[in-house]
């Protein structure tokens, strides 16, 4: 999913403030040329030009990138400069280089000679020993006419699918185009319009593979809104994952990467399991597509769905939608979650508390890390921030401003870890992290600059260990810890769907009704029909972090109503700022799966259950709950008028009873943290006293002592099965358990066995 014209899953935002520096004076020299097209002769905007010394570049191993010392971008005209400091040491001897992610980088190769193509983005150090290499002399004055005529890395074939008719648009770039070489491959699907690589995949030698999704923009077919994506009659994604395997310029490893929609395809395609897939980056998406993005509680996702639908011409697709209003077998063949165990990937899950699938991260990461396929079990990884809709870089979430700590600034690191890891067999250490690294929002700036909150926490699961602690509904608007103890106590409103509860911020996809945390007063404080409780002023902090419940006694005097909870953290001057907001439709009080309306006028228990969240709530807050029947246009209006979803002829106006009374206690259920469980443990030293010996064939019996480690809950054991090459040790796990035995036949040629503590480190642990 994306908000309007916006083209990638990522939205980032900087401020940068220029001040004056003293800079001392240089032997200023200049270097220029220009950068034209192999395949038109014309000038070629935004070029980088690398410039990196000899000297600089000595030492290097033969296979790895050179450092790139300075750079230059060409403007409309295809130029580029560089006024450098000619007294610098090496500045006889300067390699000049494009430095672009969409071509073929080429070395400078003299005035009367082609320029010689690099084996990768930045070039490697045996690419400077190639004949025809040539280097710069600055220090004998302005160097001009070091020019450039680079092709496009760029292909496009337009790839069949198994339906033997329909092709896919298909872009593709590789690192280089030296004859015999091959690359991993990472793969992108989307169905909005392709663009280029990143630079950081390019740069690290990855063919990069960019798809529009059948029927969008130049691919054929019809667009069926991801049913073509996963495991059903097409398989889109497990085609073009086994077409890229089995490229010249291939490995035959594929990786997947994407944000939102892209995410959704990579779910999907993981559901599909072709046997060329080793690894996914999937961010802010969901496999879930009933209870994630469609009809949250039953009740249908009006503003979202409608106008994502719309941008993408697929508008008729709301007919299918609106046709499967419960939970049936049309939403359960679509669900990643219920075939998990042929999901075999390691999964990379990026996802925001202000998302618009907070949940359908949190459940993906969860499921597949407890319950999915062999490779895939224990083997995710799960990041969750303070953003809303792939807002990971700013600090300013809704009307909250974050500290500069909330930022995911090592993005680009996180995702070139897990690739390098699982793609290439780099030992980068990502697995010896934590599976689970969260957000623990606190209050906005300025005062979450010191208040509890607003800190990283890494562990072994989501949730962490906490405790249910019910917040009680009271005569009054008071919400507590003490149950009520009154025999009978309501709270009473009407609600109007021809005057609906607005949307005021939220887990939303589209700004025009707000992202994020907002402040609820304007809705809260004004509206007859929004009925609100609030704790006392906290004496010390509250952190929930997990799931929210609220279990609530009510009655209606119509046949059906909706149910919408808000929670709210109320700030000492007022300001009430949303948390996470989900209702329920009392005609699914039951089951999404079923229909029970209502008889009026009877109290019933409804379980409404809200999306996961993170926060402290410090002292001198309040927590606060608002209950309504309508949150629109973010929830379709519920005409409560009992008849079947998109087929009603009237609207009907109820009057809501809520219960709070010693028989009927209405309550407000968070996971609170017990920090007592959240301490963590040091590190201390792996398992030493590991043997091995032969059993049969390749089986292997591997024994060791049992720590006595007070951190310690189970053991992990890495295997190098793809052979190390020293100092880089290469391992991947391939098994755990709590016994201090294993037999194993995978091809290990080093074992290795550490111990995973409390706080869900791979080990080891020792006391704190």
């Amino acid at each position: 999913m994306h908000r309007r014209a916006i083209s990638s899953g990522i939205i980032f935002s900087f401020l940068i403030i220029a001040l004056p520096v003293a800079r001392p004076a240089l032997a200023a020299t200049e270097l220029s040329g220009t950068v034209t097209g192999e395949e038109d002769g014309l000038p070629i905007e935004g070029v980088v030009v690398g410039v990196t010394r000899e000297e600089t570049a000595s030492g290097i191993p033969a296979d790895e990138a050179i450092p790139v010392e300075w750079t230059s971008i060409t403007d409309a005209n295809g130029e580029y400069t560089f006024v450098l400091d000619e007294s610098l040491s090496g500045m006889d001897r300067l390699h000049v280089f494009t430095y672009q992610e969409t071509v073929f980088n080429e070395l400078w190769g003299g005035f009367d000679n082609p320029g010689i193509d690099t084996r990768g983005m930045a070039p490697k150090r045996r690419d400077l020993e190639e004949a025809g290499v040539v280097t710069i002399d600055l220090t004998g004055g302005a160097v001009t006419g070091i020019d450039f005529v680079v092709a496009s890395s760029r292909s496009l074939e337009m790839v069949l699918m198994r339906d033997g008719v329909t092709r896919l648009a298909t872009d593709y770039w590789l690192p280089s185009r030296r004859p015999g070489m091959s690359w991993p491959v990472l793969l992108q699907r989307l169905p909005y319009s392709r663009g280029t690589p990143p630079r950081s995949f390019t740069s690290a030698d990855y063919a990069v593979v960019i798809q529009n999704t059948r029927g969008r923009y130049d691919s054929e077919g019809v667009n069926n809104v991801f049913d073509d994506d996963g495991w059903l009659e097409n398989q889109d994604g497990y085609d073009t994952v086994e077409w890229a395997a089995a490229q010249a310029w291939s490995n035959g490893k594929v990786g997947t990467f994407g944000a939102s929609a892209h995410g959704i395809t990579q779910y999907l395609l993981a559901g599909a399991a072709p046997p060329s897939l080793v690894c996914s980056v999937a961010e802010i998406a969901s496999g879930n597509f009933y209870q994630d993005m469609t009809y949250p509680g039953g009740i249908f996702r009006k503003h979202m769905v409608e106008n994502w639908l719309a941008g993408q011409d697929a508008s008729e697709k709301l007919n299918e939608y609106w046709d499967h209003p419960n939970l049936d077998s049309y939403w359960d063949e679509r669900n990643l979650l219920l075939r998990a165990d042929q999901v075999v990937v390691p999964i990379l899950h990026i996802g925001g508390w202000y998302d618009i699938f907070t949940l359908g991260t949190l459940d993906a990461f969860r499921v597949l890390h407890t319950s999915g396929g062999e490779g895939a079990r224990r083997n995710q990884k799960l990041v969750m921030g303070p953003w809303i809709h792939g807002l990971y870089v700013s600090p300013f979430q809704g009307e909250l401003w974050y500290p500069e700590v909330s930022l995911f600034l090592d993005y680009d690191t996180t995702r070139m870890r897990w690739f390098n890891f699982w793609m290439k067999g780099e030992d980068t250490g990502i697995m010896d992290d934590p599976p689970a690294r969260t957000y623990v929002m606190g209050p906005g700036l300025p005062e979450g600059s010191s208040a509890p909150g607003n800190f990283w926490r890494s562990s072994d699961s989501w949730p962490p260990p906490s405790i249910e602690t019910s917040y009680y509904l009271h005569p009054g608007g008071l919400l507590s810890t003490d149950a009520p103890t009154v025999a009978s106590a309501e709270t009473t409103y009407i609600a109007d769907p021809a005057d609906p509860v607005p949307t005021l911020g939220g887990n939303n996809l589209y700004d025009d009704i707000g992202q994020g945390p907002f402040d609820q007063r304007p809705v809260d404080d004004v509206r007859a029909d929004v009925v609100v409780w609030q704790s006392a002023p906290l004496t010390a902090a509250v952190e929930a972090s997990g799931p929210i419940r609220f279990e609530l006694f009510a009655s209606s005097d119509r046949t059906d109503t909706d149910w919408i909870v808000k929670l709210e953290d109320v700030y000492p001057d007022g300001r009430a700022m949303l948390v996470m907001d989900l209702g329920l439709m009392a005609r699914h009080r039951i089951s999404l799966r079923q229909e029970d309306l209502l008889t009026p006028g009877q109290i019933y228990r409804f379980e409404i259950m809200l999306w996961d969240t993170s926060i402290t709530f410090p002292a001198g807050h309040r927590i606060r709950v608002a209950l309504s029947s309508a949150n629109y246009p973010r929830f379709e209006v519920n005409p409560q008028s009992g008849e079947p979803f998109k087929k009603e002829t009237r609207t009907e106006i109820a009057t809501n009873r809520i219960q709070h009374s010693a028989d009927y206690p209405s309550r407000l259920i968070l996971s609170v943290t017990d920090p007592t469980a959240l301490q963590g443990c040091r590190p201390t030293a792996v398992v030493t006293d590991l043997q091995m010996s032969k059993v049969a064939g390749e089986e292997v019996q591997l024994e060791w002592i049992a720590s006595t480690d007070p951190c310690h809950r189970r053991y992990r054991i890495f295997a190098g099965i793809e052979g190390p090459q020293w100092p880089q040790i290469v391992r991947r796990p391939v098994a755990e358990t709590t016994e201090t035995t294993l037999r194993s036949i995978d091809p290990g040629i080093f074992w290795q066995v550490v111990s995973e503590g409390t706080d869900g480190g791979n080990g080891p642990h020792g006391s704190p």
